[in-house]
C-alpha cells in the first residue's frame, strides 16, 4: 500500500497559517495585557507611560479605550479559531437545535462586541478621544456623557477644535462650560493655533469663546488672530467687520502678523478693498 504524502505546496500553507496564527495570538494577547494595565491605570489615575525603544506610549486612560484595546485583543486571539471553534461546536450538537440557537446568538453577540470596540479603537484613533468624535455633530447627550467623565484638558481642547470644524455651536456651549481651555494644548507647541482666529466658524461661535474668556492671555500665538480672520476667511467685508470688532474687544492685537507676512490686517484690508474691515479696524486703533 502506498503511503500518502502531503504536496510540499500544502506543507508550505499549514506552516504558514501556523505562523500567522501564531503572531495573531501573540499581538491578541498584548492588546489584552495593555487593557489590563489600561483598566489599572484608569481607576487608580496613574497617568502610565511606557518607554519602548526609547518611544513613548501612553497607557489606555478611559474605559471606553480599554474597552476597544481588549475587544481587539480579542478579535486577534478569537478570530484565529472563532470560524473552526463556531463549526465544530456546531457539528457536535447535532439534534441539539436549542444549544445550536445558543452557540450562533452567543458568536453574533461576540461579534457585535469586537465591531464596537474596534469602532470605539478607530474613532479614538482618528479624533482623539469619544468626546472629541460626539462634539464634531453628533448627539449632545452623548457629549454630556463624556463630559461627566471628567476627561483631561488635553481632551476638551481636541473637542473644542472638532466642534469648530463643524461649527458645533452647541457643543462648545457644553465645553465651555466644563472648562475646555483655549490653548489648543492637544497640539504640538509650535503648531498650536487660537481658534478665535478660525474665519470659518460662525459669529455666534466666536462669540460664545470670547463670552466664555478666550482672550490673549490664554490663547496661543494671539497676534496672529484678526490677521487670520481678515486675511483667511471666506466671509464677505461687513461679516469680517463685524467679527473684527467683537475680537477686537477682546483684547486682541491689532497690529500683529505672522513671521511669514509683513503686512498688517488694516494693510491687507486696504490692498483688498474692503472698506468695511478697514474702518472697523481704524475705529478699533489699528495703525
Amino acid at each position: 500500500m502506498s503511503e500518502t504524502t502531503t504536496p510540499p505546496a500544502d506543507k508550505k500553507a499549514k506552516r504558514e497559517m501556523g505562523i500567522m496564527g501564531i503572531l495573531g495570538v501573540a499581538i491578541g494577547i498584548g492588546c489584552l495585557l495593555m487593557a489590563a494595565l489600561g483598566a489599572l491605570n484608569t481607576a487608580f489615575d496613574w497617568d502610565l507611560v511606557l518607554r519602548i525603544y526609547g518611544s513613548e506610549v501612553e497607557v489606555p486612560d478611559s474605559w471606553d479605550v480599554v474597552i476597544g484595546v481588549a475587544a481587539f485583543g480579542v478579535l486577534l486571539v478569537g478570530l484565529t479559531y472563532f470560524g473552526r471553534f463556531v463549526t465544530g461546536k456546531f457539528k457536535d450538537a447535532k439534534g441539539k437545535p436549542l444549544i445550536r440557537v445558543g452557540i450562533i446568538v452567543a458568536a453574533l453577540g461576540l461579534l457585535f462586541l469586537v465591531g464596537r470596540g474596534l469602532q470605539i479603537v478607530a474613532l479614538t484613533s482618528t479624533y482623539g478621544s469619544m468626546l472629541a468624535y460626539y462634539a464634531t455633530d453628533g448627539d449632545l447627550e452623548d457629549v454630556k456623557s463624556e463630559l461627566a467623565k471628567d476627561p483631561k484638558p488635553e481632551e476638551l481642547s481636541a473637542a473644542v477644535g472638532r466642534a469648530a470644524q463643524y461649527d458645533n455651536v452647541e457643543a462648545l456651549k457644553l465645553l465651555v462650560a466644563a472648562g475646555a481651555p483655549f490653548s489648543d494644548i492637544d497640539t504640538d507647541e509650535e503648531y498650536r493655533s487660537c481658534v478665535v482666529g478660525n474665519g470659518d466658524v460662525s459669529y455666534e461661535f466666536l462669540q460664545v469663546l470670547i463670552e466664555a474668556g478666550a482672550s490673549p492671555e490664554n490663547c496661543p500665538a494671539p497676534d496672529e488672530v484678526i490677521f487670520n480672520q481678515v486675511t483667511r476667511s471666506r466671509n464677505d467685508d461687513s461679516e469680517i467687520a463685524k467679527r473684527v470688532k467683537l475680537i477686537a474687544g477682546a483684547g486682541f492685537p491689532l497690529d500683529g502678523h505672522p513671521d511669514y507676512s509683513d503686512q498688517t490686517a488694516l494693510a491687507f484690508a486696504l490692498r483688498e478693498q474692503m472698506p468695511e474691515t478697514a474702518a472697523a479696524l481704524q475705529a478699533a486703533g489699528a495703525k
